[in-house]
């Protein structure tokens, strides 16, 4: 019936036709036209193509059009800028010795560090200098900063026997009231001593002890002197 014979003819077009397609997108390609140049020549070469080359292998399998010929030639200028082609491997001096960690591109900062190095830290931000004034000694801000600093030992003087003359005045006072608390104790003894008589007093010695010096001095002198006792401790 012509079946399988009419099946292969159409697959056989369907092959010519990709492959067709195929060499038509390879042409306009930088690598295709690397790969067609090397098979030609019979030898791989690694130096970049240029523009002959591609419209030498673009004669075979289809004519290239002007804007396509000047956007290959765009590419290899940038190519031949961009790219440097080398026959050893180059090695990599670029590398800090302080630089320690883990990178994941060649760029990029170091992602995982190890063991941390101490760095001088300097200074954040700058410091704000502001430029000095001239000082004018006859201008009133500089008499009163200097009358608010200054000190006149005439003052200082004067002052010092004011604090004197209170200080006195304090402990004189002091002194007339310690007076005056003894006389009028020497006055409750006497009165006290018309009321009951004399024999009172040794009943009371213990509540009339006073830790003050003077005090025993002052029931001392009047005991001699009002009751005839020497011997008081």
């Amino acid at each position: 019936m012509g079946g399988p014979a009419s099946s292969s003819s159409s697959s056989e077009e369907e092959d010519a036709n990709w492959k067709a397609a195929i060499e038509s997108i390879a042409a306009t390609t930088t690598f295709a036209n690397k790969v067609l140049s090397s098979t030609s020549n019979g030898s791989t070469s690694r130096s970049a193509p240029t523009t002959e080359a591609y419209a030498e292998n673009s004669q075979d399998s289809r004519k290239l059009k002007h804007y396509q010929i000047k956007a290959q030639k765009c590419l290899d200028i940038i190519l031949e800028r961009t790219l440097e082609m080398v026959r050893d491997p180059v090695s990599d001096n670029d590398l800090d010795a302080n630089d320690v960690g883990v990178r994941l591109f060649k760029h990029s900062p170091a992602g995982i560090v190890f063991d941390h190095l101490d760095e001088i830290q300097g200074p954040r931000k700058r410091p704000r200098i502001l430029p000095g004034h001239g000082i004018d000694e006859k201008s009133k801000k500089f008499r009163h900063q200097i009358q608010s600093i200054a000190v006149d030992g005439a003052d200082i003087i004067s002052e010092a026997r004011d604090a004197e003359r209170k200080s006195l005045a304090q402990l004189e006072a002091k002194e007339a009231k310690a007076k005056a608390k003894a006389k009028k104790e020497e006055e409750r003894v006497v009165e006290l001593k018309r009321i009951r008589g004399e024999r009172w007093l040794p009943s009371i010695a213990r509540e009339m002890q006073v830790p003050s010096k003077k005090m025993k001095t002052i029931i001392k002198v009047w005991a001699i002197n009002e009751l005839g006792v020497i011997n008081m401790n």
